[in-house]
């Protein structure tokens, strides 16, 4: 089911590919609701189909984590540039993707069978944070070298980047949250 669309979302991942990883990414959101809207109204007929839906989960989970630590690696490379880069739009699609999986699934039922994948997940998360603080102090080594209204517009966009980036992976820690214990 969402496996698929994960695999889309994987294989447009070459750069470049910017509108394509993003509507992978809407895929991946729009699966993730339907599974939110289905979890909903079969609690009474959950017991059989949860082996096969947590199996599904856990592994579209650790299908988005390898994505998201994938792009991040990406993204570091780019440094600076990742504000204006695919890299960094991907990332960012990817880390959204990732909160909406997490969003999408009831901590009751996964939360033993994944454990592995949402110490994954925290780790990741804790990686892309990491490598937006470093990004953000090149960039701010580089503003110090461009001519004025040049650095203007670039901390502009540098910052737009890590709120949305900042934002995304809150999000991302909210959907965490109720695996925590």
């Amino acid at each position: 089911m969402g496996i698929g669309r994960i695999a889309t979302f994987l294989s447009s991942l070459s750069p470049g590919s910017e509108s394509a990883a993003l509507a992978a990414s809407d895929e991946v959101s729009a699966d993730s609701a339907r599974m939110t809207e289905q979890s909903g109204g079969a609690r009474d007929r959950r017991q059989p189909q949860d082996s096969n839906q947590t199996g599904d989960i856990t592994q579209q989970l650790q299908t988005m984590i390898a994505a998201v630590r994938q792009l991040n690696d990406n993204a570091v490379q780019q440094g600076a540039a990742i504000a204006v880069s695919s890299a960094g739009a991907q990332l960012k699609n990817a880390v959204t993707g990732l909160g909406h999986l997490l969003a999408a699934v009831d901590a009751q039922v996964l939360a033993g069978a994944a454990h592995t994948q949402i110490k994954q997940a925290n780790d990741v998360v804790d990686a892309v944070e990491a490598g937006i603080a470093g990004t953000q102090a090149a960039t701010e080594q580089l503003l110090r070298q461009m001519p004025a209204q040049q650095a203007q517009y670039a901390q502009e966009t540098s910052q737009r980047f890590q709120a949305e980036m900042r934002q995304a992976l809150d999000r991302v820690r909210g959907s965490l949250a109720p695996f925590q214990r």
